[in-house]
């Protein structure tokens, strides 16, 4: 704010570096560093006023919120194994008066100060003729709101609750799309500037899953118990969804950078990142969209790209032939707890909601009553339910046709959206978003809240970002690799 207010301070060599340095791969790098560092290290504390302090430099010193983005999307992962509010009721930090007493004064800071820039950005600011007009996602986000908050309307189960968490599930999926829509300046932002994120994030969560092999409980006599693969934020199949929506970004620039093989083998080494969640639909989801991209690599690749990106397929297949074959037996007991053919109680959690659909099939009955086991200790009436772990049967069980209908009407828009505007970056884009829709077929992502805020700004860097034609796009970058 004050960078536009006061266009002398635009000269100060200070804040000219300051600014470079918010829009800097380095700065995405120490955003994504402190998120490890208070998850490793439980410094979650000292990490929040840390972000604070960041954040607060943007809003003030910054040309726009673009410094925000990283903030916002590392931050709920940061959260320790030790101090997580599921699994230690007893002795989480969050239950600590002190530190909720400085935890609710930062939120509040940090509420005024995005309050204040967002008043600023859309009333005041030089700008602001450019940041107006409608987001083309809102008639898609206003049906699907109204869908989740009328959700088991006229059955026995429809209450003020269910209504509060349909308005909060809405509310993480495009609160960041309008906030960034009109605080970002997009035509001063990098085209990969979000992919460049998401492949820093991959391997700033790998390293998180690391750490969690070293817990204790997790090595056992019989293998690794996969349930204990238990961050702050999620157990493992929230963080095999993650994970697996960073792999598109190495892929990326695997296509539109010269020797782009070296980003092929970060591309290969993320998804074993993903393996070692032990997140069966990750792997088997993640591993899909890993072979789509590497075959999209392929195909816009010529010459001796193509070849080096065939040769690191075919040493990666060698590699892990071998490996299995010489170790064996330690692979089968590493993964034993994940190698089994069940459904871990997916059927008779999506039965129960198929029977709840046939009963109240106009509008679902709600959020609360699915009938799934309640990971962790938190208490049955804590505010996050219990859920179908498969996206359209909660749409049906908890909202209906209706909810059905207007999620279909906003992934309509969402593909409208992408066909519009088709570009190299907003196609890799897709492909994270891809993860997250064919993971939740299995599970809860599109109904938690930290998807769902990743969801929010890929989709506004889809509609924002400049774009050139994608056939000229396509030749610039092919001139450049050769």
């Amino acid at each position: 704010m004050i960078y536009e207010s006061c266009p002398a301070l635009g000269e100060n060599k200070f804040l000219c570096s300051l600014r470079g340095f918010f829009r800097s791969v380095w700065y995405q790098a120490l955003v994504v560093l402190l998120m490890v560092v208070s998850n490793v290290f439980a410094l979650e504390l000292p990490v929040f006023y840390l972000y604070l302090l960041l954040g607060l430099a943007a809003i003030l010193f910054s040309e726009d919120t673009l410094p925000l983005v990283p903030i916002f999307l590392c931050a709920y992962m940061t959260i320790a194994p030790e101090n997580n509010p599921a699994t230690h009721v007893d002795t989480t930090v969050f239950k600590d008066p002190a530190f909720q007493a400085q935890f609710i004064a930062i939120l509040a800071v940090a509420v005024v100060a995005l309050a204040a820039r967002l008043v600023y950005s859309v009333a005041f600011s030089p700008a602001k003729s450019e940041r107006r007009g409608s987001p083309a996602l809102s008639l898609g986000f206003l049906a699907l709101g109204i869908s989740y908050v009328l959700g088991g309307l006229f059955s026995p189960y429809y209450s003020f609750k269910t209504a509060l968490f349909g308005l909060v599930e809405i509310a993480s999926l495009c609160v960041l799309y309008y906030y960034f829509y009109y605080t970002v300046d997009f035509k001063r932002t990098e085209k990969d500037y979000l992919l460049r994120f998401f492949l820093i994030l991959g391997f700033g969560i790998i390293l998180e899953t690391v750490r969690l092999y070293f817990l204790p409980g997790v090595m056992t006599p019989e293998g690794v118990d996969r349930g204990k693969l238990t961050t702050g934020w999620g157990m493992y199949n929230n963080i095999g969804c993650i994970v697996a929506m960073c792999i598109p970004a190495s892929f990326y620039y695997a296509s539109t950078k010269k020797n782009g093989w070296r980003f092929t083998l970060l591309g290969c080494l993320t998804f074993l990142g993903v393996i070692l969640t032990q997140s069966r639909g990750s792997i088997l989801f993640g591993g899909i969209v890993f072979i789509a991209c590497y075959v999209f690599v392929i195909i816009r690749s010529k010459g001796r790209e193509r070849l080096f990106h065939l040769i690191v397929a075919g040493a990666i297949i060698l590699i892990a032939m071998a490996l299995f074959a010489v170790f064996f037996e330690k692979v089968m007991k590493l993964f034993a707890s994940m190698i089994r053919f069940d459904s871990n109680g997916r059927d008779k959690i999506w039965e129960d909601g198929l029977k709840q659909f046939a009963e109240h099939p106009l509008f679902g009955v709600g959020f609360y009553e699915c009938g799934a086991f309640r990971w962790g200790s938190l208490p049955s009436d804590a505010f996050l339910p219990p859920r179908y772990h498969n996206t359209y049967l909660q749409l049906l069980a908890s909202g209906g046709l209706v909810a059905l209908i207007c999620y279909g009407f906003h992934r309509y828009q969402t593909v409208r959206l992408l066909m519009k505007r088709r570009s190299r970056e907003n196609i890799f884009l897709a492909f994270i978003v891809l993860v997250l829709i064919l993971t939740s077929f299995t599970d809860c992502h599109f109904f938690n809240f930290g998807p769902g805020l990743l969801y929010s700004v890929i989709l506004v860097f889809i509609e924002r970002i400049p774009i050139e034609d994608s056939r000229t796009s396509f030749a610039a970058q092919k001139d450049l690799r050769e």
